[in-house]
């Protein structure tokens, strides 16, 4: 079992390693193309920070902190010290950090290259900034942090639901 989770940080690494180097060569910066119309698009961008441009002049340092994160949980996962619901979604962060920190490291910049107009309509209303462009590592760290919110939220119901009920 331990060897699963790291076979899926592989293939997500892999795969975002394809369709970064895809976009380089493909995607031209400022040109959308609709992949489903409204929703999501292609587009193109060197990310030297994190979203909406924060930490932009630490790109070293913000790549080597994704890489640390992501081999951490990497070694944890492997030496099986992850509660077993934890796993997948840690799996998912793991690939997410470690394939924009590897990126942050080789280019000196993250390839960005999925937009999102509906994502852009929230933003600008709530920010009045546009959503940042994006990759598959984003959405892998964004689905594995969500997933660990929603197991938290539904362990802290079960121990709630626990308490109150009475001992026989």
């Amino acid at each position: 079992m331990k060897w699963r989770p790291l076979l899926l940080v592989l293939a997500l690494l892999v795969a975002e390693g394809l369709l970064k180097a895809w976009a380089v060569t493909t995607l031209e910066s400022g040109v959308n193309r609709p992949l489903l119309p409204g929703v999501l698009h292609l587009g193109f961008t060197l990310n030297p920070g994190m979203a909406w441009g924060l930490l932009g002049g630490f790109a070293a340092p913000l790549a080597m902190l994704r890489v640390l994160v992501g081999l951490g949980l990497v070694g944890a996962l492997g030496l099986g010290r992850v509660p077993r619901r934890w796993i997948w979604p840690l799996a998912l962060i793991a690939a997410g950090a470690l394939g924009n920190g590897l990126d942050g490291l080789m280019r000196g910049a993250v390839v960005d290259y999925l937009t999102s107009p509906l994502l852009d309509t929230v933003s600008r209303a709530v920010s009045r900034e546009p959503f940042p462009v994006f990759n598959l590592s984003d959405v892998l760290v964004c689905a594995g942090t969500g997933a660990l919110l929603i197991l938290s939220w539904r362990q802290d119901r079960r121990s709630a639901h626990a308490r109150k009920q009475p001992l026989s």
